[in-house]
């Protein structure tokens, strides 16, 4: 099936059908589009989005639904008084696992590099070894997973926001805030000017 929006007609739109055949007119085309509409979405919008379009998604088993236990990890960072980088980790850690089979920390670090900090990107990557801790009833969980990194500068971090920001994120009852609560802070937070991309290796 041909993809409607790939055959419409536009004037303004660069006409090659390879990256090879590109002009660099072609290129400024490109550019230009892309600026623009960066200044009508941020990176934090199109994540906001995908999130927004899980809140009805099935819980899996669980008492809440990953749409749920992100508002409410975010909620409990916030009422600690948590930066808004943390908040916006929190808010977005897992939605790998509603995008990619493959290790969702991994994932919801790439989503969010080159925005946050070093230490920052290691605890979404390695919150889910951490959060094994907690599985104290999983009949095959490796609850001393995170015991490979003790020692680690950014290991009492995560080992903290599993405990009591992630793990405990699971309750139907709990006063959680709305997606709409969060949009001013993700909205400052990838306000700012985008900082220099980093390559996977740099995670």
């Amino acid at each position: 099936m041909k993809d409607a929006d790939a055959q419409t007609t536009d004037p303004a739109r660069p006409g090659f059908r390879t990256l090879e055949d590109a002009t660099p007119d072609d290129w400024r085309v490109i550019d230009r589009a892309e600026s623009a509409d960066r200044l009508k979405r941020t990176v934090g919008d199109r994540l906001l989005e995908l999130l927004a379009s899980m809140r009805g998604a099935d819980p899996l088993g669980c008492p809440v639904n990953l749409h749920g236990h992100s508002l409410q990890t975010a909620t409990r960072v916030l009422s600690a008084g948590e930066d808004d980088e943390l908040v916006v980790v929190a808010l977005f850690h897992d939605l790998g696992e509603a995008l990619s089979d493959n290790h969702h920390g991994l994932v919801a670090a790439g989503l969010l590099s080159p925005w946050i900090s070093e230490r920052r990107a290691w605890l979404l990557v390695r919150h889910v070894e951490f959060q094994q801790f907690h599985f104290v009833n999983h009949p095959t969980a490796d609850t001393h997973a995170r015991d490979r990194f003790a020692g680690h500068p950014y290991y009492a971090e995560t080992a903290y926001f599993c405990q009591f920001y992630d793990q405990n994120s699971f309750d139907p009852d709990y006063p959680t805030r709305s997606l709409d609560d969060f949009v001013p802070i993700v909205r400052r937070f990838f306000g700012r000017p985008r900082p220099p991309l980093k390559p996977p290796s740099a995670m």
